[in-house]
Parts: structure tokens; sequence; C-alpha cells
């Protein structure tokens, strides 16, 4: 099988732009784990095209490079790949539809996509149509509005977030009426944006597999998140990190993926364990995130093998890990 791996990041998406540190090394953490675990898989060549400034990846044997700078066409290049390619593994925000419109062409070129169907990417994107998709399954989430909706506070202290943002990208804190006031006038488009109620409560991620309605646990994470001003920031994850709630996160698992049975592949669900709710659903990510990086080390499970398995039938998912890794995003 030949598989085309685009990693965003790294991949050439911001050629001829800046390439932000953090993005870089936090794509390249993600793309090496990927390549480092399908090293191990038989028959494989893989299709990787690297920006001109992230070439220095360990690759597995019979793997294709495109150096992509700021003067290549990247959707020339991308279109000549995928129609190369059997398989298609993207790692892309949903930013903007990003990933929901890569996710598309991929289909439309009948290759196989190894994650969510389209539209699925696409509700994942849109963190308030994912909060009335959990919520009518009667699914644990964290409340969610339309700031647009809202010419007041709508939470006593309450955190607004671009509603396609990843992460902790674009959100604010804000404690009173006055912040919310001002930082709503300075939005270009407020519907563009959601606001949440400021919890208190360890932060947690679920990394998971799902296939058609089905889900599968892999581990729960710690997230490392600080506050800093009126901003939150994800410096690292605990992969594996000891938690009395298993059983409880295995059985959401798998009502998430009843709930959406367009999942597939790898899933990130991210949390917030409140003290007086319980574990709340923040956001679900279709793709990998930053705990994927440790996960092989933490559990032996290799997650891009299992991934494969899917294709053909269920993953065969035995643990032998050393228990938690710490990942820090540098």
């Amino acid at each position: 099988m030949k598989i085309l791996v685009f990693e965003y990041i790294t991949g050439g998406g911001l050629a001829g732009q800046d390439l932000p540190a953090t993005l870089a090394a936090e794509g390249g953490m993600m793309l090496q784990a990927l390549l480092d675990d399908l090293k191990s898989v038989l028959d494989l060549q893989l299709l990787l095209p690297l920006d001109s400034r992230c070439m220095h990846v360990s690759l597995p044997p019979d793997t294709h490079v495109t150096p992509v700078d700021a003067k290549t066409d990247l959707n020339q290049v991308l279109a000549t790949l995928i129609a190369e390619a059997d398989a298609v593994w993207l790692i892309a925000p949903e930013t903007g539809g990003l990933l929901a419109e890569l996710a598309r062409r991929v289909i439309v070129a009948g290759k196989i996509f190894l994650l969510s169907d389209p539209d699925t990417v696409a509700l994942c994107g849109d963190k308030l149509a994912t909060y009335h998709c959990l919520l009518s399954h009667a699914l644990p989430v964290v409340p969610s509005v339309s700031v647009a909706e809202w010419a007041r506070l709508p939470f006593s202290a309450c955190v607004i977030k671009p509603i396609d943002g990843v992460g902790c990208e674009g959100s604010r804190i804000l404690q009173n009426a006055s912040e919310f006031q001002a930082t709503v006038a300075g939005l270009d488009d407020p519907s563009r944006y959601l606001a949440q109620p400021l919890l208190a409560g360890r932060a947690v991620s679920l990394s998971c597999l799902c296939k058609r309605g089905r889900g599968w646990l892999l581990c729960c994470n710690e997230q490392q998140v600080d506050k800093t001003g009126h901003s939150f920031n994800l410096h690292g994850c605990l992969v594996n990190a000891p938690n009395p709630r298993q059983a409880f996160y295995q059985t959401l698992v798998r009502q998430i993926a009843a709930a959406m049975p367009g999942l597939w592949g790898y899933i990130g669900i991210d949390l917030i364990e409140t003290t007086d709710q319980g574990p709340l659903i923040l956001e679900i990510n279709p793709r990998l995130t930053t705990s994927y990086v440790g996960i092989q080390r933490a559990t032996g499970i290799n997650v891009a093998e299992q991934v494969l398995r899917l294709l053909e039938g269920e993953p065969d998912l035995t643990f032998s890990g050393v228990g938690p890794i710490q990942v820090t995003i540098h």
C-alpha cells in the first residue's frame, strides 16, 4: 500500500510564511511519531511532502519526500500525490474548514481516507454543532452558546473561543460583563465564536479508536494547561495517566462513537473533570493529537498499525506499555 502522509505545518502549509516554532515543534512531534509507528508495518510505501525548513525527519524505508518551499504550488503537489497514493493520512487543523476540505479532496479522488468522513470532520470542526449533537444524545458536555446571540455575559465567568479553533487557540477568559462587551465589540464576526462557562477542574483527554459507531479507549491523558492572564496555554500532557474513571470513559467513548457514527480511526476527546458535575466534554478532534506522541511507549500499542487494521476488521489492543509518559511541547 502506498500512503500519502501530510502534516500541514511541516508539510508546506506555511511555506513562504513565518513558521512559528511552537506549531512546527508540535506538528513535527506528531509527524515523527506517526512515521515511527508506520516503520514497523510491512509492505508500505510513504509519500511525504516536507517544508524545506523541516527536513530533519527520521524516515521509514521506502519513503519518497517531496520538498516544498515558497515557490512550490502546494495544491498541485497534493493533487499529484493524492493521485499516486492508495490511501491518505492527514494531520491538519480544523480551522477555516481546512481539514474537512482536504478530506473531501481525498474522497473525490476515490482514495482510502484514514480519518473520519468529511461531514463528520466538518461537524467536529464546529464546536457549537458538536455541542448540540452530543447534547441531543444526552451526553455530558460543557454548555456552549453563540456569542452573537448574547448582548450580556452568558455565564458568571466565561471562556470565548473560535467555533473552529484548535485547542487553546484564540481562547479568552472573561471575568465580568464589561470584559465580555469589550471583547465582543472587537470581534470581526461574533457568530464565529462561542462562549462556555469558566469551569474549575482537571483537564483530561481521551485517546481512542472509532469505526462506524463503535469505539475503543486507548488511554486517558492529563492535559497540562496554564492560565496566563486572559488565555490558556497547553504545554504538555501525561499520556496514559492513572485515572479512576477508566471504565466510565470506555463507556463514554462507545456512546460518543454511537452518537457520531462517521468517526473513524484515531480520535482525541478533550474534557474537564469538574468537582460538581463530573466529566464534561469540551471538544472532539478527528485527527492525531499531541497525546498520540506518547501512546506507543505508554501502552505498547502501535496506533498506526491498529488504524490500518480497521480497514479489514477490529483493532487488536494488547496493552504492554511502561505506564505514564510525559510529552512536552517545546
